[in-house]
């Protein structure tokens, strides 16, 4: 069963990277067009933001969900530099995990909201006529990633927490 586990973890992580690669990748290509065609060629392809927004918004909320199991997502920690007992900042940081969870928790919830909503009206861009809830789907996804890697965290300060007792 851990192997298993393991496996889709690693498989989550790896299509992670290979999505902010393709992004990345993508973003480089449509802005580098839209350079040489408008300010080179003198021609505007009509939309292209459109489609440049799709990747855009993927590789911003799968970056942050990467962040978020990396790390290295942003945070006011100060917590280590005034606090030199081990007990209390182990306290500290059960909590910081504790609150930074259920607000994730909510933002998820949020991000379904809008990604139904989104579904459900129909909205489409006005050149190209994608559906809006494509570039949408990359928030729910981002937000749920971010909510299953703020749980892992929360789980390892738990044990961090119980093990100060033990």
């Amino acid at each position: 069963m851990v192997k298993i586990v393991e496996s889709i973890w690693h498989l989550l992580l790896h299509m992670q990277r290979v999505i902010l690669v393709i992004c990345s990748l993508l973003l480089a290509l449509g802005l580098g067009l839209t350079v040489i065609m408008r300010y080179i060629l003198k021609i505007d392809l009509f939309g292209l933001e459109e489609l440049i927004v799709i990747p855009a918004f993927w590789l911003y909320f799968i970056g942050a969900s990467f962040g978020t199991y990396k790390k290295s997502h942003i945070s006011a920690e100060l917590v280590s530099v005034y606090i030199k007992s081990k007990k209390v900042k182990i306290y500290i940081e059960f909590l910081t995990s504790l609150v930074t969870t259920i607000l994730c928790f909510i933002v998820s919830y949020w991000s379904i909201q809008f990604f139904v909503w989104s579904f459900l009206s129909g909205a489409k861009s006005s050149a190209w006529k994608i559906p809006q809830y494509i570039p949408h789907s990359a928030i729910l996804v981002g937000f749920l990633l971010m909510s299953l890697y703020f749980i892992v965290q929360f789980i390892s300060k738990s044990k961090e927490l119980v093990a100060l007792y033990k």
